[in-house]
């Protein structure tokens, strides 16, 4: 399997059949894509245990909440609910506790890049109001 984020993206996309798709689902679970390993339930841009993995470098192991946003949906076209409410909660989680940042860490939840990240707020808003 890949080590990136872009390996879920066809869950979003809607591009796979329901077999792929589960196969998906079930590698979000393992501890490479912070099923037991992260600070709160999420996607890391690259597999925890990549060697091109650095927890504070852009694109390169933390937690972008547009992609955790675009993977949650694709678990819901999917009809993985629970997995899907997991990524949702670790999003809201991230952003309360630690504000509305480009990126987070993996490990703490610790806000890198701009604050006050436009699209931070607006997927906030929108996981909050629409389901």
């Amino acid at each position: 399997t890949k080590k990136t984020y872009a390996s879920f993206i066809p869950l979003y996309a809607g591009l796979l059949d329901y077999k792929d798709a589960l196969l998906l689902a079930k590698i979000l679970e393992e501890a490479r894509f912070c099923g037991v390993e992260c600070h709160v339930p999420s996607v890391p841009s690259v597999s925890l245990d990549s060697t091109e993995f650095a927890r504070k470098t852009y694109w390169r192991g933390p937690v972008w909440i547009n992609i955790n946003w675009m993977i949650y949906h694709g678990l819901k076209r999917y009809g993985f609910n629970d997995k899907a409410e997991k990524i949702k909660d670790g999003i809201i989680e991230l952003i309360k506790n630690h504000g509305f940042y480009e990126y987070f860490d993996p490990y703490t939840g610790e806000g890198y890049g701009a604050d006050n990240f436009s699209w931070t707020a607006a997927l906030l808003i929108e996981l909050e109001n629409n389901d």
